[in-house]
């Protein structure tokens, strides 16, 4: 069997409170809306499930065009609900499984 290597394309979309770069292999980096510099950890890094069934195929991968309006709308649902608490950091790093930790007040 010949070892090939299966194509990635990533594709950003700016929203005003995320740029949000999905990647056809399953996942979705989320940096902030301005500012953003090359080779940056994402703030979170979710999977395609976190934008709904209509962009996600059964293998957990890409199931529309990059280009495709329900990916778009996908996204765009998921910025306005999620994009400025994943930029923050308030949603840990994602699929890096990071935990965000609690804090803890202290009594004098």
């Amino acid at each position: 069997m010949a070892d090939r290597k299966a194509f990635v394309a990533r594709r950003p979309f700016l929203t005003a409170d995320a740029l949000i770069v999905v990647s056809t292999d399953g996942y979705f980096d989320v940096y902030p809306p301005a500012g953003h510099q090359a080779n940056e950890r994402p703030a979170y890094r979710g999977t395609l499930a976190e934008l709904g069934s209509t962009v996600r195929g059964g293998d957990d991968r890409l199931s529309v065009r990059p280009d495709s309006v329900a990916l778009l709308a996908a996204v765009s649902t998921w910025s306005r609900s999620h994009g400025a608490s994943a930029v923050r950091g308030d949603m840990g790093l994602g699929r890096s499984a990071q935990v965000v930790p609690a804090k803890v007040a202290v009594k004098s």
